[in-house]
């Protein structure tokens, strides 16, 4: 948790200093980190109970962007008079809707698919 914290902190930082190289190594340093760290723990870390709840997270977080994305999109598309940029801020939430959806559907079928040993 406090690696994430510190990546964040230094993303953001770098960000706002129009640095974009130190978030990209700073991202890789911290993926190392974590794996080293992890092989090191001899206990479980995990268990089915975690990764249930990930699941239902997971679940929820998707169908709820989906939704507010598209409430957002209609509403910005209806206010394109106003200003003609909320159309295309309305088109790119609904496309970034459908994706998100797609790509939850087609990795729902590609682990169903490898969790029944199917290729």
């Amino acid at each position: 948790m406090v690696i994430a914290v510190l990546l964040g902190g230094l993303v953001s930082f770098s960000v706002v200093s129009e640095n974009y190289i130190i978030p990209i190594v700073a991202a890789g340093t911290a993926f190392i980190l974590l794996m080293v760290l992890r092989r090191r723990v001899g206990e479980v870390i995990n268990d089915e109970r975690d990764y249930s709840i990930a699941g239902n997270s997971a679940r929820w977080t998707i169908s709820i962007y989906a939704i507010l994305a598209a409430i957002a999109s209609m509403v910005l598309m209806a206010m394109r008079k106003t200003d003609p940029s909320f159309e295309l801020l309305g088109q790119s939430l609904a496309y970034s809707a459908c994706f998100i959806m797609l790509l939850n559907s087609a990795l729902f079928y590609f682990f169903a698919r490898k969790d029944h040993g199917e290729k």
